[in-house]
């Protein structure tokens, strides 16, 4: 039987393919030739061969400050690698040495453009120590260890004062257009709030001027300053002809976890997607596209996504399909290939354990294998590809994916408790609002303080 990890969803027999699945973002063609195998990609280039180099001009304004540390900041369009190796000093053996020792602990797809970093050099010149720090209160730290010589990570988390605040206007044009003429509303929170509502309410035939959105911001402080990343945690929309819908968003234990995400108060998954992840906790430790091999060094095309976890994960099949084939390379170790009724096919490389056999058929969110090292690797991860109909392999970030449509069971019971709390921090934050507006209009009357119970 299929293992969806919260029970089967009505619709999933009509799901039927891949490639049709709506992307997040329209999905890249790769350079990638078709016929190219993920034996051969991991193997550190294109059928075997390394890319040429393309040469990085230094920044030699770059100078060291009073510890000794040079300091550089994220690129454009680019990542480690480039911001790292355009600091003077900083050689390939020295970014290969920190990507590999961060990759594990710091998502890789997630790093922005703008985000700081410092590493300092020892006059033998090696790395001795390598910070970076996306926001004012996240550090990950490499120091060299004088025991045995190696890179040792640690990271530090400042602590951070919670706030709340309700968001609520009117639609005059539009949802995006009232986000945009408020002060208070960031360009994430309103490309978050704007990817919730278009889920439960259909804009294009029932939004009406005068509808009212209502959503619950989590901001947290440090020293008095907002760190980035606000969150939201409930969303609401009313409307004459919408009708009133509201969201919540689900919290598991492990904030990486493939379950957090914004459901309906039923616990139905706000974005519909065939794909299902075929992984639970998301860490990605080398994103889609050009990369330098962390183990050959070689500068090649990454033609999948690799997810970081322990030895021993489950490992699940994103869409129904048929197992086409079972085997173990020299490079992508212990690998699956699905194909799927439109004649894509998934590939799960570097395993540690197979719980189906060729011929096999699977269904969304199957258990499939476990996650392994075996193969050419620096570590434990599962490296999941998808190639096209035609043969083309698809950058998997870009495409929706959800962990499943529906929260049961165990998950959904501890939603339910999380919706009262939430519940209850709306109310307690709208009073406290609305206490805040009558004290700036000047003096009130006796029992104010009282009357609000704050």
């Amino acid at each position: 039987m299929p293992d969806n990890g919260s029970g089967q969803d009505k619709n999933e027999s009509a799901e039927k393919t891949i490639d049709n699945v709506e992307s997040a973002v329209e999905s890249e063609p790769s350079s990638i030739p078709a016929g190219s195998s993920p034996e051969e990609i991991e193997s550190g280039g294109i059928e075997g061969k390394a890319l040429p180099e393309e040469p990085i001009e230094k920044d030699n304004s770059a100078m060291a400050d009073s510890e000794g540390f040079i300091h550089g900041k994220i690129i454009p369009n680019k990542g480690f690698e480039e911001a790292l190796l355009k600091l003077p000093g900083v050689q390939l053996s020295h970014a290969m040495e920190i990507i590999n020792g961060i990759r594990e602990y710091v998502d890789l797809s997630q790093i922005k453009a703008g985000e700081d970093f410092k590493v300092r050099l020892s006059k033998e010149g090696k790395v001795e120590e390598f910070v970076f720090y996306p926001d004012i209160i996240t550090f990950h730290i490499l120091k060299r260890d004088p025991a045995d010589g190696k890179l040792k990570y640690s990271s530090k988390i400042m602590p951070t004062e919670k706030r709340y605040r309700i968001i609520e206007d009117e639609v005059i044009t539009t949802l995006n257009q009232a986000l945009i003429d408020r002060e208070d509303v960031t360009r994430n929170i309103r490309a978050v709030t704007n990817g919730i509502l278009e889920c439960i309410v259909s804009f294009n035939t029932d939004a009406r001027k005068g509808d009212k959105f209502r959503i619950l911001v989590e901001d947290r402080f440090y020293n008095g300053q907002l760190v980035t990343g606000s969150k939201i945690i409930y969303a609401s929309y009313e409307g004459k002809r919408a009708g009133f819908h509201e969201a919540f968003r689900f919290e598991d234990a492990d904030p990486k976890s493939a379950f957090n995400a914004h459901y309906t108060k039923e616990g139905k998954a706000l974005i519909p997607s065939a794909m299902r992840l075929p992984v639970d906790r998301v860490h990605v430790t080398s994103p889609f596209g050009m990369r330098r091999h962390p183990v050959t060094g070689a500068r090649a095309f990454h033609n999948g996504v690799d997810y970081g976890g322990p030895v021993g994960s489950p490992v699940y099949s994103v869409a129904p399909g048929k197992v086409v084939e079972v085997k173990t390379t020299a490079y992508g170790g212990k690998q699956i290939t699905i194909r799927h009724q439109d004649n894509s096919e998934t590939y799960y490389l570097h395993l540690h354990g197979f719980l189906v056999k060729s011929g096999s058929k699977v269904g969304p969110r199957q258990r499939i294998a476990t996650m392994g090292a075996s193969g050419r690797v620096t570590g434990p991860h599962l490296h999941f590809g998808i190639k096209s109909p035609k043969g083309e392999w698809l950058n998997p970030l870009k495409k929706r994916m959800i962990a499943t449509p529906q929260l049961g069971g165990e998950k959904f019971n501890v939603f339910k408790g999380q919706m009262k709390d939430i519940t209850a921090l709306l109310n307690d934050t709208a009073k406290y609002q609305e206490w805040l507006r009558k004290y700036d209009e000047g003096p009130q009357p006796e029992g104010f303080y009282e009357e609000y119970g704050l």
